[in-house]
């Protein structure tokens, strides 16, 4: 009796790992999830706007799922180490990645990473923010015009900052190069705060950082926002106009955050996983606070995500060609 049950035990396992468990077997673990804890890995560092929202909404997420989230940072290869290690991970809804665009961009961008989009199966957007067009407090100057008048008198001349190529902040610059039809150069950094530090002190001409990133620097009188990069304006500047009323007309992007799990986990699961965070977003407490970091709530359905990321693969691969950008 005992020997059979143990050979019962290794069967379903085998089955399990192979992805062949039998149909009830398989229908009680889904229902039955999650049962331990959930790993969220993010595609970024400590501190970035992905982090801020990751863990703001944490508690909320796992109290909804009955189970700690855990919370991974794991940055590396312009996001793609995170999504391959998600790719890479068993479809059973204990390991789901937080990300950004990047995840479309780098299709273009890393056409060789060792991973494919089509190895993630899209959970939800789960929210956006917009980046703002920023200068130096002493900065001559006062508009988005200016920015795009000074260029054109000095090709070549004023330098822009971003956490390095193929970043939100560097594809949000050369769209915005692109549109003004101006020379401007990219000057990349490692980390947000260093290089806002240096356009703080004038060392850096103009640069997108993302809202929730510059927003307390730009209340404290430290940088200048001429406009937001989105198509309306942002809650929590409300009162700085979107690049294109400011004087670019047709200019609009954003910064984006896709929730996604191994491809071939279960629907039921990417369900329960989908209804977890969106309790955490719609959480009273929670959305006013997403609201003064500049993080907008989306929620949309799988569906919807999988539609968007489309649309940004082929987007930003023209801006990608278009600028000529390389992946270091």
């Amino acid at each position: 009796m005992r020997s059979s049950s143990i050979a019962r035990t290794v069967a379903a396992c085998l089955f399990a790992a192979a992805g062949l468990l039998p149909p009830s077997m398989a229908s009680a673990q889904t229902s039955a999830y999650p049962t331990r804890p959930v790993r969220l890995v993010l595609a970024f560092g400590p501190g970035g706007s992905v982090d801020v929202v990751a863990r703001l909404l944490g508690a909320k997420v796992g109290e909804s799922l009955g189970q700690a989230l855990i919370i991974e940072n794991k940055p590396g290869a312009d996001a793609d180490l995170a999504g391959e290690t998600v790719a890479r991970a068993t479809p059973d809804g204990y390991t789901v990645l937080l990300t950004s665009q990047a995840l479309a961009v780098n299709a273009s961008l890393r056409p060789r990473r060792s991973y494919k989009i089509d190895d993630l199966a899209p959970v939800m957007l789960l929210a956006e923010t917009q980046a703002v067009l920023a200068v130096p407090i002493a900065s001559e100057a006062k508009s988005v015009a200016d920015v795009i008048a000074m260029a054109k008198a000095q090709p070549g001349k004023l330098d822009y900052g971003s956490t390095g190529t193929g970043t939100s902040g560097h594809l949000a610059m050369e769209l915005f190069r692109i549109t003004a039809g101006i020379d401007i150069v990219h000057v990349p950094f490692r980390n947000t705060g260093q290089w806002i530090i240096d356009m703080i002190a004038g060392r850096i001409a103009l640069g997108m950082p993302t809202v929730p990133g510059a927003t307390a620097h730009i209340k404290a009188g430290k940088l200048r926002a001429l406009g937001v990069s989105g198509k309306t304006r942002s809650m929590a500047l409300p009162d700085v106009p979107t690049v294109a009323e400011a004087g670019l007309p047709g200019y609009a992007t954003s910064t984006w955050y896709p929730l996604l799990v191994p491809r071939g986990t279960p629907k039921p699961i990417i369900d329960r996983i989908h209804a977890a965070f969106s309790a955490a977003v719609e959480d009273p407490t929670n959305k006013v606070r997403l609201v003064e970091l500049g993080v907008e709530p989306v929620l949309s359905t799988p569906d919807e995500l999988g539609r968007h990321i489309a649309s940004e693969v082929e987007r930003w691969a023209t801006v990608v060609r278009q600028a000529g950008i390389k992946a270091e």
